[in-house]
């Protein structure tokens, strides 16, 4: 791995390349004004809205509420999430690339993901609506707070940088271990204060004459290459959620899908019938 020094140097130089606008898979030193001071609410002008607390026998008691096919889908999609990669998105300014993150994220298994916002709001174009609510997303308004939360989860944090010599390529990356890979605005790319973070940067390699991805297609490719390398290479029964994890995804996702499961639950478990109908999905 670089030493920081020379991941400052690595980037400092990458200012003066061509074609860095994008910023995808290339770690920029242009967040002059650094994380800054945790955001409240009214001044990230987002407030966020808590979880609710799902119960533990959401997915036991309401499953029938949906066709069998509807039914197989959330089980088998389930049985494939994982909590080995993780997706940071920070600061980024078009709500497609959001949204396209996003969509990768669920089409690759990623589970869990965080949005950290600076300076940008977060909002997912209304192409992320349908998949959001597959996926557990974490909000963070400072750097720290993210980190801390992937340090306690056991998380190490990946980071692109413009290819320079010494930079492990995507496809040289370690994967023993549970890994968060951070992708930052679309032109300024990650905010400095990442730096002292990060453990290992690494760089998607390109042939062609231009020297940037776009960062829905940055991640794509990284997502893509890590899930499929950990899926491989990890014990069978290290890659997937664990049984409990799995069962509270499942009890998430019912409720999401049921906007009456609250009334649903309550007349089960009085032994009251529930028609159809009840269930607006």
């Amino acid at each position: 791995m670089m030493r920081r020094n020379s991941l400052r140097q690595t980037m400092s130089s990458a200012k003066h390349r061509p074609d860095q606008r994008s910023a995808d898979h290339g770690l920029d030193d242009k967040g002059d004004q650094g994380e800054g001071r945790d955001k409240t609410e009214a001044e990230s002008g987002d407030r966020d809205k808590p979880e609710p607390e799902y119960p533990h026998d959401a997915w036991q008691l309401l499953q029938s509420f949906l066709t069998p096919t509807r039914r197989a889908k959330m089980s088998a999609v389930a049985s494939t999430r994982t909590d080995r990669i993780r997706l940071v998105v920070q600061d980024i300014h078009d709500p497609h690339n959001v949204s396209a993150c996003l969509r990768s994220a669920d089409a690759f298994g990623v589970q869990y993901c965080d949005v950290v916002t600076l300076k940008e709001r977060f909002h997912a174009s209304t192409v992320a609506r349908g998949v959001a609510s597959w996926l557990t997303i974490k909000r963070h308004h400072s750097i720290a707070a993210c980190v801390q939360g992937l340090r306690q989860a056991g998380y190490q944090i990946y980071a692109g940088v413009p290819p320079a010599p010494g930079v492990l390529t995507l496809a040289e990356l370690p994967i023993q271990h549970k890994i968060a890979v951070v992708f930052g605005n679309e032109h300024a790319g990650i905010d400095k204060a990442w730096l002292p973070h990060i453990d290992q940067p690494f760089t998607i390699p390109m042939v062609g004459m231009v020297e940037s991805l776009n960062i829905s297609v940055g991640a794509a490719i990284t997502l893509q290459y890590l899930t499929d390398k950990a899926r491989r290479q990890a014990d069978v029964a290290t890659y997937p959620l664990d049984e409990a994890a799995r069962t509270q995804l499942l009890n998430t996702w019912i409720c999401r899908q049921l906007a009456a499961w609250p009334q649903m639950l309550e007349r089960l478990r009085a032994g009251q019938e529930v028609e159809d109908s009840d269930a607006k999905r």
